[in-house]
């Protein structure tokens, strides 16, 4: 071949996975895509693709090559439609596109139903979806096909936690253990619900699993976890404080192995373009008013600040329906910014103007129709979303008579607790105490725009008040809401409405103190988050 002549297709394609090899992904990309701008492309080449941009962190053009390499698929190259869909459902999941991760592993199911790893991951996927039907299926389908799998018993145990059957979930989990001695997250739900027992032979497996580089590194981390909450208990703090930051630096270091890191710039530009696109003037007015009598009561704030707590109190009355952390509203508020940049409208949003308002319409309708394909049907259903926080005035212009909760609590007890929680899905800024400080910075940038700004019921719940006083905290609660006080909301804790967050165990207890100060004991290690101060 001459010095000038183009790589063939083959030649491309090998000189990129050489390149991958070296580690040098930028360079591999570059290679493949000047290759692919001369020849239609083929299903390894776009696969490639997806790979390398995987490892540079671009998620969405990671789908993108997924996309393109599954339209290529013939009748010679089906065998490698599986695994595709598996990829783009995992990168749909990365996303928090739950609904098109499930899509995507349905189909991967579907060309090969033998394979453990497709049930696994779709499985998975309608947990994080709150589906619990269709994840008690699947937890079925595997108990009936792969019983000697480890996963399969700890995914029962998973649906049975999440519907109040501890003691069936702690025996699953136990199975689990059996088959694979190093599963960390089957380890970490049995501390989690063994409450305030502290338990030597799980310390000892936790220990174990934790310090051993050949066990991967989310049940190191998990078990990292687990000896944290051991320790606690027994309150040796300077123990487990020093698995706690295990804990999080590795589940930092394994997010940033993926190209996720909390980057301080994009959230304060962030942050400043959400003011800006809702300054006061955006709620001078307001579009139609609902037809039908539906209320969503939409609970906002960061994690571990009392969310969980709100919803558990608001959902044990007879005229609520809980939704959970419900995904809807941030994805159409997305699709609002998208359809509005489409249409040439830009600045401020204004509810006046028949463009602006036609999408917020839109958007609502969207919304709703999203709640009843959940069966949320109403007369009232709280949206616990704490992120919502960053998208509450446009839930405000599509719902100006809605009310939204604000949960606050004192910012080192959120810190702390945000820092010793162990996430199914992790947010990088958790991991950090630089970052957890930073990131309070900017809510409480943007939810003090929010106090001066919206309008319509926006209530601040404290934490503190609700656990020290509930009696007056919860009928107060009520009132603001318009809501008649029942008993049931003080006995919230007998509630048994499936719960997936990290609170699942706090919300199954009476009020209690305890967690109040538990951050006292770590303050000589909190540095940035201890000096955040009381609000």
């Amino acid at each position: 071949m001459s010095r000038d002549a183009a790589p063939t297709p083959v030649d491309a394609l090998e000189q990129a996975r050489q390149l991958v090899d070296a580690n040098r992904h930028a360079d591999a990309e570059a290679a493949l895509l000047a290759s692919l701008g001369e020849r239609d492309g083929s299903v390894a080449a776009y696969a490639l693709l997806a790979e390398i941009e995987c490892a540079l962190g671009r998620a969405d053009l990671e789908a993108r090559a997924l996309e393109q390499a599954l339209a290529l698929v013939n009748e010679n190259t089906r065998n490698q439609a599986a695994p595709l869909w598996a990829r783009l459902g995992a990168n749909r999941g990365r996303r928090g596109d739950h609904v098109g991760a499930k899509a995507a592993f349905e189909r991967a199911v579907k060309l090969e139903p033998s394979c453990m790893s497709y049930l696994r991951q779709l499985a998975t996927a309608h947990l994080a979806d709150q589906d619990l039907d269709a994840a008690r299926r699947c937890a079925d389908e595997m108990l009936q096909r792969f019983p000697d799998e480890s996963f399969t018993h700890l995914f029962a145990g998973h649906v049975q936690k999440a519907t109040g059957n501890t003691s069936s979930a702690a025996a699953s989990y136990r199975r689990a253990l059996e088959r694979d001695a190093t599963l960390g997250e089957a380890l970490y739900n049995l501390v989690e619900m063994s409450g305030e027992a502290t338990d030597a032979t799980e310390l000892a497996t936790g220990v174990e699993i934790a310090s051993r580089p050949d066990v991967p590194v989310a049940d190191r981390i998990n078990a990292a976890f687990a000896c944290a909450r051991l320790f606690d208990r027994a309150a040796q703090f300077a123990d487990a404080w020093g698995y706690l930051k295990a804990a999080n630096d590795l589940a930092r270091e394994d997010l940033a192995s993926h190209g996720i890191r909390y980057d301080a710039a994009i959230v304060e530009e962030r942050v400043a373009r959400t003011i800006a696109d809702y300054p006061l003037s955006s709620f001078r007015s307001a579009i139609e008013p609902l037809a039908i009598d539906l209320l969503p009561v939409f609970v906002i704030g960061l994690p571990r600040s009392g969310t969980t707590l709100i919803e558990q109190i608001l959902s044990s009355h007879s005229q609520v329906q809980a939704g959970g952390e419900l995904l809807f509203a941030r994805e159409c508020e997305y699709a609002f910014r998208t359809a509005r940049r489409a249409a040439g409208r830009d600045g401020p949003v204004d509810p006046a103007d028949a463009t602006d308002a036609d999408l917020l319409c839109a958007a609502r309708e969207r919304y709703i129709d999203a709640l009843f394909e959940r069966g949320l049907s109403g007369p009232v259903i709280v949206d616990k979303l704490p992120a919502n926080f960053e998208i509450a005035g446009f839930l405000r212009l599509i719902f100006p008579g809605a009310p939204i909760i604000h949960s606050v609590r004192d910012p080192r007890a959120t810190g702390f607790s945000l820092y010793n929680a162990n996430f199914a899905a992790h947010e990088p800024w958790y991991h950090d105490l630089e970052d957890l400080a930073h990131f309070h910075g900017q809510y409480r940038r943007l939810m003090d725009h929010w106090q001066q700004v919206l309008a319509g019921p926006f209530l601040q719940a404290r934490y503190e008040d609700l656990v020290r006083e509930p009696e007056a905290g919860i009928a107060a609660l009520l009132d603001e809401l318009d809501l008649p006080f029942e008993p049931a909301c003080l006995e919230f804790h007998r509630n048994r409405r499936p719960i997936l967050t990290a609170s699942h165990a706090q919300v199954q207890r009476p009020a209690y103190t305890s967690s109040i100060e538990h951050w006292r004991n770590y303050a000589t290690w909190l540095g940035p988050v201890r000096r955040l101060g009381a609000d």
